[in-house]
């Protein structure tokens, strides 16, 4: 998302508020930085319902199997199309690591003085 959306953002801002003499260069990037502000609060927006998202937690009892084989119907699913999306649900869920529910220190090794 990045990446591409900072390339053809660039190309964009570059048109809108670089070409031509409508805007100083002042006021361009000005405008700029006003129009990076808005698209970025959009992404607050964004929200997984296995995961959740800024604002709100992710929905109880929804998995990564849920979410990822809500794409195909039931017939597909009865010939097995959904499985490789499965496969990936449960690739994600194991790369995700585990949550820690208390920090333990470990011992400091002790070190030899002479």
């Amino acid at each position: 998302m990045t990446g591409g959306g900072g390339n053809v953002g660039a190309v964009i801002t570059q048109l809108i508020f670089f070409r031509g003499s409508k805007y100083s260069k002042e006021t361009g990037i000005t405008l700029m930085g006003a129009m990076i502000v808005c698209c970025t609060l959009l992404i607050t927006l964004i929200y997984f319902p296995q995961w959740g998202g800024m604002f709100f937690g992710p929905k109880k009892g929804f998995t990564e199997e849920d979410y990822y084989s809500s794409e195909w119907n039931d017939k597909e699913k009865e010939k097995g199309y959904h499985q490789p999306s499965l496969k990936f649900a449960h690739n994600s869920k194991n790369e995700r690591g585990r949550r820690k529910v208390a920090s333990v220190t470990a011992p400091v090794a002790a070190t030899a003085t002479t």
